[in-house]
């Protein structure tokens, strides 16, 4: 009696969660005034202080700030308008962007609070992400995952055809085999979370980042006999 042979395609899947190693906090310097000088004047006073305080931060034997990097001053000027639609002098304008990475996640929050205190600094977004190591580490996990999914995927289907011999014939990146599918990314959005308790006076905003999402997918090829 000969044989049964079928293929079997599949695509894995597998999605964990891991906690961020790393925080990037955005700011911004941005003041005007009626003349450049009195707008700039401002924007130095405020980046003295906080690159005085991110230095400090930097100067700690195995401190938590990894690097901190800052953006030229940008100048510009515009013409604002009153109610009344008429024109009022010019309105100059001094900016700079800053970004400080911390490995210390623990320090990111006295820091935001800190900076946030500096006349014309804005606090702009907080970006929680892992190292190019611990990402890599992380997608291995998953990805073994994902094809211990396909694995037990293409075994059910073998079982019910009373398939018992099965072999993996070829394994792929989405869409590699020929086969549609809407791989899912492999680093998801993170985002940050303020908890629900308050915190001291001075002990700044306690800040709990969200665990970063990795989901992978799979492509699988198996081979199943009877």
């Amino acid at each position: 009696m000969a044989s049964t042979r079928v293929i079997i395609t599949v695509t894995g899947h597998a999605t964990r969660e891991f906690a961020p190693n790393r925080c990037a906090v955005h700011l911004r310097v941005a003041s005007d005034g009626p003349s450049r000088e009195a707008a700039a004047d401002q924007s130095s006073t405020a980046i003295h202080a906080l690159t005085a305080l991110l230095t400090t931060l930097d100067q700690l034997a195995d401190g938590p700030l990894r690097r901190w990097s800052l953006d030229q001053v940008q100048h510009s000027r515009h013409r604002p308008y009153s109610q009344d639609g008429s024109v009022q002098p010019w309105l100059y304008q001094s900016s700079a962007g800053l970004v400080a990475t911390f490995s210390g996640l623990d320090a990111v929050g006295q820091f935001v609070d800190d900076a946030a205190e500096i006349a014309g600094v804005e606090v702009g977004h907080l970006q929680w992400k892992l190292t190019r190591t611990a990402r890599a580490k992380a997608q291995s996990r998953v990805r073994k995952l994902a094809l211990h999914d396909a694995t037990a995927k293409a075994d059910a289907y073998a079982n019910g055809l009373g398939l018992k011999a099965m072999h993996v014939i070829a394994l792929a990146d989405p869409g590699m085999l020929g086969v549609s599918s809407n791989p899912t990314p492999q680093m998801g959005q993170a985002r940050m979370m303020m908890a629900s308790d308050s915190m001291p006076a001075g002990d700044g905003p306690n800040l709990r980042p969200e665990r970063l999402r990795v989901a992978v997918d799979v492509d699988a090829r198996f081979e199943a006999t009877t």
